[in-house]
């Protein structure tokens, strides 16, 4: 009889942790990885799955200064500075296809996050290279998924990850 309560007490706390777990891996992660996503939340994902993997949606709507195209934005966390933490973009098929960083405790790997220096920039992404501006000084990190890093001040201020 002992062995039968050990038994179902095994099952309940196995059942409780397969559903407790997911939940907690939807909570989001703050891993920036370039030319893909945030967390697990990737480009070419539907917005409603990517959103859940971000966190909870603070804003959502429709952009209609988009000529001839639809667009659908995302925000989450705490609005500073004029800007939420995360911005995600889709388009009319509700396919996402940027995310924008404005917050520090997001970063990469590499640990490269809003605050940094253009130099742990460079130092961490060796091939990155330099697109320009005037008020940003602009970094591209691949092509087609990219990642854009603005800099302004010598340190990054906003990380944009996109499919062009």
């Amino acid at each position: 009889m002992l062995k039968g309560r050990r038994f179902y007490a095994l099952v309940a706390i196995a059942l409780a942790a397969a559903l407790v777990l997911p939940a907690v891996a939807l909570a989001g992660s703050k891993t920036i990885y370039p030319s893909k996503g945030i967390g697990s939340a990737r480009l070419g994902m539907g917005d409603k799955k990517a959103a859940k993997y971000i966190g909870k949606v603070i804003k959502s709507g429709k952009d209609n200064n988009y000529p001839g195209q639809t667009v659908y934005y995302f925000y989450f966390g705490k609005k500073s500075g004029g800007k939420y933490a995360i911005e995600m973009y889709s388009n009319k098929k509700h396919i996402v296809f940027g995310f924008v960083v404005n917050s520090s405790a997001y970063a990469t790997a590499k640990g490269v996050k809003i605050g940094s220096t253009e130099a742990k920039l460079k130092s961490a992404y060796p091939s990155v290279t330099l697109v320009g501006g005037s008020t940003y000084t602009h970094y591209r990190l691949a092509t087609n998924p990219c990642t854009d890093f603005y800099c302004k001040g010598g340190k990054v201020r906003i990380i944009q990850i996109w499919k062009h």
